[in-house]
């Protein structure tokens, strides 16, 4: 079994988180893979850096609406099966994180996606904020959100959706994409108790209370469009989990992070 990443990037006008991403896929021990960055015409110094001087890397700059718009786009760059969308500052927790990903991806070769954890970091301190995606609570909690930095999607799966990610959301268009491949029954996922990538607090999602609170309307109210009454349910277990992720971080208290 082949196993070979598309690892896609969009990113606006964040040139130093930008090469902090890159640098991180660069060092992957692990060398089948293609990184694909999707920049949204940024005005700092982005299109500066000498991309020809990477491994693997392909990078286009072409205007978009948005992040889940040029998530859209980059998906549609990728030519291999496994996908990871790793954006701007976020980086894989180790140089052996491809290399783990694909020995338990060929032990495991019946699912279509795969979810492993994800460390929200303080990048001034680096002390964990939260600890996402691991636990095996999430094999008993059905419609819980993965975090996207961590999981790992087949190309087929994502191409049955006409765009993967609504490009009119601004926060939660993961989540809506995760909620509708349930759905339809086409997500077939495995969790890893892995931990596969450190993203720093301060993105879109959670740079402040506001976002955060535009999140949980956005989830609101496509939650009630998919699932009815279900959305009692998935907001409940969005605020659990989310709680859970803070509380989870003390088994990493002698954990040393360099960001």
């Amino acid at each position: 079994m082949n196993i070979s990443f598309s690892i896609i990037t969009v990113t606006l006008n964040a040139f130093e988180d930008l090469n902090k991403t890159i640098n991180s896929i660069q060092n992957q021990n692990y060398k089948k893979y293609t990184h694909i960055i999707k920049d949204g015409l940024s005005k700092d110094k982005t299109n500066q850096i000498d991309f020809s001087k990477f491994r693997n890397i392909f990078f286009y700059e072409y205007p978009d609406k948005g992040i889940y718009d040029a998530m859209n786009q980059g998906l549609k760059l990728a030519k291999n099966e496994f996908i990871i969308f790793l954006n701007a500052g976020d980086i894989f927790f180790s140089n052996n994180t491809l290399k783990e990903l694909a020995e338990n991806i060929m032990k495991n070769p019946n699912f279509n996606s795969y979810s492993g954890g994800t460390l929200q970091i303080d990048a001034k301190t680096n002390l964990i904020i939260r600890a996402m995606g691991l636990g095996k609570i999430y094999n008993f909690l059905p419609l819980s959100q993965l975090p996207h930095p961590s999981l790992v999607i087949k190309k087929t799966i994502l191409n049955k959706l006409n765009d993967p990610f609504d490009s009119n959301l601004k926060i939660a268009g993961d989540y809506k994409q995760q909620l509708i491949l349930r759905k339809k029954n086409l997500l077939k996922t495995l969790h890893f108790n892995q931990i596969i990538s450190i993203m720093p607090i301060g993105g879109i999602s959670n740079k402040n209370k506001l976002s955060i609170l535009k999140g949980y309307k956005e989830t609101i109210i496509f939650s009630f469009e998919l699932y009815n009454f279900k959305i009692i349910y998935i907001v409940c277990i969005k605020l659990f989990l989310n709680i859970y992720s803070i509380f989870y971080t003390r088994k990493f208290k002698n954990l040393k992070i360099k960001y």
